[in-house]
């Protein structure tokens, strides 16, 4: 004969195993939910992090660029006292040596300013060898680099006197001067709101007034040395 099962004997029954398999599913589904938003979180920590670091590189180049800013002669013509800085609004143009890496302390006409359009725009820095007072008949080609994605609006702000007999202030132009501004000032606009947003940029130039020249006085004329 076979035994017959006690009453007692230890077992589950197909409920129990069905509560238990709903159990351990539901347990599952929220497991693998907070692995997800925890590495949705790590991922948007992540890229914050970069691009508070792109936006501290940028600041860097253009930090580099305005301090470095050599005041070169326009052209080379030894009567045209004239400066080497175009700077509106919307664009920046100076004579500086480049960043370490693309060529570190080499001297090269230096370009800020943004292209593209809706929400393509970015931050452009172009830049070639030739300085402004060479004797080179062509122009040397134009390099580029995209320093910075999403930008709304980029606005320049230059602090001094146009005039010796002016006082000092902010000008939204400094072009065609025979010195340099004595401050700088870059604004960004972000077109994400998501993305850290770029406080003002105030960067001090070094020297202003270019004292590559000396007074001949038999040719009554400044002459030129760089």
């Amino acid at each position: 004969m076979t035994p017959q099962r006690r009453a007692g004997e230890a077992g589950f029954t197909l409920v129990e195993l069905l509560i238990g398999v709903t159990l351990l599913a539901l347990l599952t589904t929220l497991v693998f939910g907070a692995l997800k938003y925890a590495g949705r979180a790590w991922a948007e920590t992540d890229h914050r992090a970069v691009a508070a670091a792109d936006l501290s590189a940028v600041q860097a180049v253009l930090r580099h660029a305005i301090t470095g800013a050599y005041p070169a002669f326009a052209s080379a013509d030894p009567t045209d006292r004239e400066i080497a800085f175009n700077g509106a609004g919307e664009w920046l143009v100076l004579v500086a040596p480049l960043p370490a890496a693309i060529a570190s302390g080499v001297e090269a006409r230096q370009r800020f300013f943004v292209e593209g359009e809706g929400r393509s725009r970015a931050l452009v820095m172009a830049w070639r060898f030739d300085l402004p007072s060479s004797d080179e008949a062509t122009p040397l080609p134009e390099n580029r680099v995209r320093l910075l994605d999403h930008v709304r609006a980029l606005r320049f702000a230059y602090y001094g006197a146009l005039d010796p007999t002016q006082a000092p202030g902010w000008w939204e132009r400094w072009s065609g001067n025979t010195t340099l501004p004595d401050l700088v000032r870059v604004h960004i606009e972000r077109d994400n709101p998501a993305l850290p947003q770029w406080p003002d940029l105030v960067v001090e130039t070094r020297a202003t007034a270019n004292t590559a020249c000396l007074y001949d006085a038999a040719a009554g004329a400044c002459r030129r040395f760089r």
